[in-house]
């Protein structure tokens, strides 16, 4: 069966204000940390949700 799109707009990613890596939720930036910490011997970085960009970016502060 082949299947044939329904519209032939081109789509683009939504691109953030901020230059920082950005994450989709809390939870999202959490695994990221978590994966950091044990593979990347990263220590004592957080998430905070940006004013700006309405995303969430991590922070070693």
């Amino acid at each position: 069966m082949k299947i044939k799109p329904s519209s032939r707009r081109k789509i683009f990613p939504i691109e953030s204000p901020c230059k920082k890596t950005t994450y989709n939720s809390l939870i999202d930036a959490k695994e990221s940390i978590a994966y950091l910490q044990e593979n990347k011997f990263v220590k004592d970085l957080t998430a905070y949700k940006c004013s700006v960009c309405g995303f969430w970016h991590l922070t070693s502060k």
